[in-house]
């Protein structure tokens, strides 16, 4: 009876350990978590921000809970309930042909099919162990709240959604415009990557680069990058996000990028943001130091040749880009 009370408890804290170390995995790679939940194209990115952090303390409060063996009916049911709702969604995953399905986060990469699996056997070991009894002890009805209303908060400190950081970190952005409408009319944005084909079977992209003048007619929205920053690279691919979910006109993004040489090159750059589609072009980088103010990524939003807004990434929102690209309707009389 001993042993069996032993093997109960291994496996009872070692699922409770492993839904806190999934959540924590997750923290740590939130920005790719978040572009995840925003690529089935059920909730706008604001919204997955918020759901990516409340999903992260639901695995931490009951991996908690059942380690410790509080609210233990509740818990369990919760678990199972949760892990069927998973493996639904990892169905789509699959049939959608996801590569990493972000449960463990990028640090451990699984595809749907091994998640799947994963589930199941959790499953299998909380049924082992489903008629234990919960643990009360002194001023436990006070302390047990209090903790979980601590960890819950966890994920909203250490990785503040995008909504917070905004509120706290987002600046409008100086732009020094002579320098800027100098380099506009000049040739300083020399390089143009105007065809850019990625090739998925073969893990390859080709790119064919000219020489031209920049157009800015109309609406457009133009990126200061630096192709080895971790934060332009982020902006990148939430743009390529933004226009794809909201079916954007992609020849609407010009991306101003310097850094020549891998793994800091602007071929590298496209590849990872998955920013097929824009315009691409290469720029002195003491004149796009000199525009921004080193600050990157720097994002305008241009009508015809003049300034609108410019804003850095804690600003850039789907909300804003998708007014200001979408074609305005007359008004009816």
């Amino acid at each position: 009876m001993k042993a069996k009370q032993i093997i109960f408890a291994i496996i009872r804290i070692a699922i409770g350990l492993f839904f806190i170390a999934s959540a924590i995995l997750k923290i740590f790679t939130i920005k790719e978590f978040e572009l995840y939940i925003y690529s089935y194209g059920i909730f706008n990115y604001t919204l997955c921000t918020l759901f990516a952090r409340c999903l992260i303390a639901f695995e931490i409060c009951t991996g908690l809970c059942l380690a410790f063996r509080w609210w233990y009916r509740l818990t369990w049911w919760l678990m199972q309930l949760s892990l069927l709702g998973f493996t639904i969604f990892l169905i789509f995953a699959q049939l959608r042909g996801d590569a990493n399905c972000h449960c463990m986060g990028d640090f451990v990469e699984l595809n749907p099919l091994q998640s799947m699996i994963k589930n199941f056997i959790i499953m299998s070991l909380l049924l082992v162990i489903r008629n234990l009894e919960n643990w009360n002890f002194r001023f436990g009805a006070l302390i047990k709240p209090l903790v979980i209303l601590i960890v819950a908060a966890v994920p909203f400190i250490v990785a503040p959604p995008e909504i917070l950081y905004k509120k706290l970190y987002s600046t409008d952005r100086n732009i020094n415009t002579p320098i800027f409408e100098k380099a506009l009319s000049d040739s300083t944005f020399y390089q143009c990557y105007p065809i850019i084909r990625p090739n998925y079977e073969y893990d390859s992209t080709t790119y064919v680069a000219e020489a031209k003048p920049m157009e800015l007619v109309g609406k457009n929205v133009l990126m200061f990058a630096h192709a080895g920053c971790k934060y332009c690279r982020e902006g990148a691919k939430r743009m390529a996000m933004f226009f794809r979910e909201n079916k954007l006109d992609r020849n609407k993004c010009k991306v101003l990028i310097f850094g020549n040489y891998p793994p800091l090159s602007t071929y590298e750059f496209i590849q990872a943001t998955e920013g097929y589609g824009f315009e691409y072009r290469e720029i002195n980088p003491i004149v796009s130091l000199d525009i921004v103010d080193g600050e990157f990524p720097t994002f305008i939003l241009m009508q015809n040749d003049s300034i609108v807004k410019s804003f850095d990434l804690w600003g850039l929102e789907e909300s804003t880009i998708k007014e200001f690209l979408e074609p305005e309707t007359e008004p009816i009389n």
